[in-house]
């Protein structure tokens, strides 16, 4: 008798172990499609975009989910097959202009692949002079909106920028000063706005991340108002503001994070 329940009770325990070891298994062979799914999207479902034409609130949810998924887990990519893919095309969906910093690659912060964003970057980041005859910024914003018709555009500042720390120190240089100047509107609206009308302290960071947050939403308004894609249908520009230590973009913000 007590050899039977010892029998049955080994066969129990291996049954156990059994099924155990085949729900590891399955977990662990499961499709990196499935895992995508089963993660949190950022303020909606994150949609496909490799179909045209992509509206602009479309092309902002997919930069949302892409930034989401920078913090925690990226999607895997065979590069040598997206290479083939955009060899003779590309099928950009937004334009994000950003600051040249070495520590904001849009495409990495957003997710995204090859031939899936326009990137411009220049220090802050700002726009030249419309009036300007080099102005290969607005040229390549034209190719986009115009030409290609790409509905949406991001001006992305960043938080510890250089170039706003040095434009609030006043630092000296041969092409430095011009661009400062574009910088001194929202240098003097945080002034007015955020500190008693008194000068920013170089050391007051988040003041600092301030200048770069309304440099960006000005940007914003200089690419809004400008004539030759201002009539573009369905066109949207947004301006943001990116955290260098948590990863985050957040886009249309009121003012920077506490």
């Amino acid at each position: 008798m007590k050899n039977t329940n010892f029998r049955a009770l080994v066969i129990l325990l291996g049954l156990t172990l059994v099924i155990s070891l085949l729900s590891v298994s399955g977990a662990s062979r499961r499709p990196d499609s499935l895992a995508h799914t089963q993660q949190p999207a950022a303020d909606g479902p994150c949609p496909a975009v490799e179909i045209e034409p992509v509206d602009a609130s479309t092309a902002l949810q997919a930069l949302k989910c892409g930034n989401m998924r920078w913090r925690s887990k990226m999607n895997e990519r065979d590069w040598a097959a997206e290479r083939a893919k955009t060899a003779r095309s590309q099928n950009p969906f937004a334009v994000v202009l950003t600051c040249m910093d070495s520590r904001v690659p849009p495409e990495l912060i957003f997710d995204r692949g090859l031939g899936e964003i326009f990137v411009i970057r220049v220090a802050t980041p700002v726009l030249n002079d419309q009036m300007t005859l080099n102005s290969s910024d607005l040229a390549s914003l034209e190719y986009a909106l115009v030409k290609l018709h790409v509905k949406l555009v991001v001006a992305l500042g960043h938080t510890d920028c250089g170039a706003v720390h040095n434009a609030v120190l006043g630092t000296k240089g041969h092409y430095l000063p011009g661009l400062f100047r574009k910088i001194q509107p929202a240098i003097r609206y945080v002034s007015v706005n955020f500190n008693d009308r008194k000068p920013i302290d170089p050391k007051d960071h988040k003041n600092l991340d301030r200048v770069s947050l309304f440099n960006a939403k000005f940007v914003r308004n200089d690419i809004s108002a400008n004539r030759l894609w201002r009539r573009e249908p369905g066109l949207k520009v947004h301006w943001g503001l990116y955290d260098l230590e948590s990863g985050k973009a957040a886009i249309d913000p009121t003012d920077v994070e506490q």
